[in-house]
């Protein structure tokens, strides 16, 4: 047997509180292998060392410890995220480095529970996701079921600073990532969790916060400690001894500690290799195969749950934004709380309008009419109202096989660098990358509707900077001409201009040609008077343009410094995909147009070509 004696302290624990007899530990042990050697369907780990933190997880009930051996192995199938990461990935050295998940070498006292710091903000999450974060961090928590007595015997604790974490952050904790996380550390993983405090809490929390509670059993939601700000309170678990400086301590600092773990992953390079086969074949189970859907579906209170997690407070503007806010857009905390309690009133009111009523989305209706509260019911309205009578131009789904071809051509990109902190969105849009035979300009619209979404949500400067349009015309063809039908023009009109939050600050076309100057003209006459004055016709001297959008934020391919178009197209795919849940619910939200007070709108009332507009069709 190669079992690690314990310390006297924790060996009186173990006795005293896990049942653990060294008289009866060997017999234990083999009681776990046999079974484990029946078990047709489970490849596990045999280590002595390994499974007596299983054991000691489980207060050495037999029974238990079997489920808990079932279940992990289980979900390093069902789950397979959760641990896809190896340590010899690049993006593993990354997440290491950034300091994210650290867990202190030194305990608190010979027989406290371990301590780990989770610091969120630290990782970027248009580049990361939060199971990645979490697939690296599993890698030293197998480690540490292996080397760290404390951790097997008295248990784990963990210091959740949360300053700095945003939206971003906080939209990737979707409720069945929350479950997962919590299948796999409250009932799979033998660390006994001893208590989670949280430091530094931001506006939205609460929300979170409440629904992971909702998920945990009631033991573990008395271990949950707020500490927010005051650090004193935290100090009364943990002591100073053991923290790093950065959080008033005087055990070295997080990045000699991130040294320390990155040579002890080196010395268990080899384990984690090996460790990396082990899972279970669920088609070889005894009795009905274990799936995603039964471990981690979303049953009873959960699914209630679900619902109150999108509503969300506002995510904080930066100071610089938040003065731009109140000076262009009229903001202040109480105008924008009283406006969206009114928006939601009025939308409750509305029998046939389904929207959305997280407090995120129906800001971006705020600040895009000024905080006008007529303006933006006006705008919800018409917005939810072209989801029902012009659904050619919403039919778009991530998950289209079209979207992802039309996505990298590189035809529509947002661009993700900014001119300066006050600057708007830069959008490009080059028609001539996609084939017109494959593709019709509502796609494209539809397309770039579903980034517009994740950009309402997630992007401050884009929701109160405003955005900058540039169309490259270079390589037009009639075939892509032909498709932009009068009818076609006015409805993208009126889903850009009236019934969208977006604040257009400038279009831009560039690369321009003559015989196209009729197009150009019949879309300044569908545009209102103060957007006709925003729009720029270039040729292809492209200074002129600079003095809107700098060389530095466009793709490499246009003579910038802001990436190559590849890159920007893999962030977009990445980020649609991170999506995937919410698109999916916001399906459900549009108008039902028989229930309407009053005369419904049709699609003739919306889109109908009057006046003018019917003598430039004849033209």
């Amino acid at each position: 047997m190669s079992v690690r004696p314990l310390t006297p302290a924790l060996e009186k624990m173990a006795r005293e509180e896990l049942n653990e007899d060294p008289k009866r530990l060997k017999d234990d042990l083999q009681s776990i292998k046999d079974w484990l050697a029946k078990q047709p369907h489970l490849k596990a780990r045999t280590d002595d060392q390994w499974l007596v933190a299983f054991l000691r997880g489980c207060k050495f009930s037999l029974e238990r410890t079997k489920e808990k051996l079932d279940l992990y192995y289980s979900i390093r199938t069902t789950a397979p995220e959760l641990f896809r990461i190896r340590h010899t990935d690049p993006i593993f050295e990354e997440i290491l480095k950034m300091g994210v998940f650290i867990i202190l070498p030194k305990a608190p006292g010979p027989d406290a529970p371990q301590t780990s710091i989770i610091r969120p903000a630290l990782y970027d999450p248009n580049k990361y996701n939060i199971l990645e974060i979490m697939s690296a961090t599993n890698v030293l928590m197998r480690i540490l079921l292996m080397e760290d007595d404390n951790a097997t015997v008295a248990g784990g604790q963990s210091i959740l600073d949360l300053e700095g974490v945003t939206m971003a952050h906080f939209m990737q904790m979707t409720p069945v990532t929350m479950k997962k996380m919590v299948v796999l550390g409250q009932d799979a993983s033998p660390m006994r969790m001893k208590g989670t405090h949280y430091l530094n809490t931001p506006p939205g929390f609460e929300t979170v916060f409440n629904v992971m509670k909702g998920l945990l059993n009631e033991k573990n939601r008395n271990r949950l400690f707020v500490h927010n700000k005051n650090y004193d309170a935290l100090y009364k678990y943990i002591p100073k001894d053991v923290l790093p400086a950065e959080y008033g301590g005087n055990a070295g600092t997080i990045e000699s500690i991130t040294d320390y773990w990155r040579n002890k992953v080196k010395e268990y390079s080899d384990w984690l290799d090996e460790d990396n086969q082990y899972c279970s074949d669920e088609s070889k189970r005894p009795g009905k195969p274990k799936t995603a859907e039964d471990m981690f579906g979303l049953e009873g209170s959960f699914r209630q749950l679900q619902v109150d997690f999108t509503k969300m407070q506002v995510r904080p503007l930066s100071l610089a934004l938040q003065e731009k806010a109140a000076l262009e857009l009229y903001e202040t905390p109480n105008k924008l709380e009283h406006g969206l309690k009114e928006l939601k009133e009025w939308i409750s009111q509305q029998p046939h309008l389904r929207a959305r009523t997280d407090d995120q989305w129906l800001a971006a209706f705020l600040r895009g009419t000024k905080h006008n509260l007529d303006r933006a019911k006006q705008k919800l309205d018409l917005y939810y109202s072209l989801r029902t009578v012009s659904p050619d131009l919403f039919k778009f789904r991530h998950t289209d096989p079209r979207f992802k071809y039309l996505v990298q051509t590189g035809a529509a990109l947002i661009l993700p660098k900014l001119a300066t902190p006050l600057s708007p969105r830069v959008v490009l849009i080059k028609p001539s990358l996609y084939d017109p035979s494959e593709i019709h300009p509502t796609d494209v619209f539809s397309c770039a509707h579903l980034f517009q979404q994740i950009m309402y949500l997630e992007d401050d400067a884009f929701m109160v900077n405003g955005t900058i349009h540039v169309m490259d015309i270079e390589g037009i063809t009639m075939a892509h001409i032909m498709g932009m039908t009068p009818t076609l023009l006015k409805k993208l009109v009126i889903a850009g201009q009236d019934a969208s939050p977006l604040r257009l600050k400038s279009l831009h076309i560039i690369n321009s040609l003559s015989i196209l100057e009729k197009l150009f003209t019949l879309v300044k006459k569908l545009l209102n008077e103060k957007h006709r004055k925003k729009l720029f016709i270039h040729s292809k001297d492209l200074s002129a343009l600079h003095n809107y959008v700098p060389p530095e934020i466009l793709p490499a391919e246009y003579g910038g410094q802001g990436g190559s178009k590849q890159e920007i197209i893999d962030y977009w795919l990445k980020k649609a995909d991170q999506y995937g849940d919410w698109f999916d619910e916001d399906m459900a939200f549009g108008t039902d147009e028989s229930k309407r007070p009053g005369k419904e709108k049709t699609t003739e009332d919306m889109i109908g070509v009057q006046g003018s507009f019917r003598q430039l069709t004849v033209d």
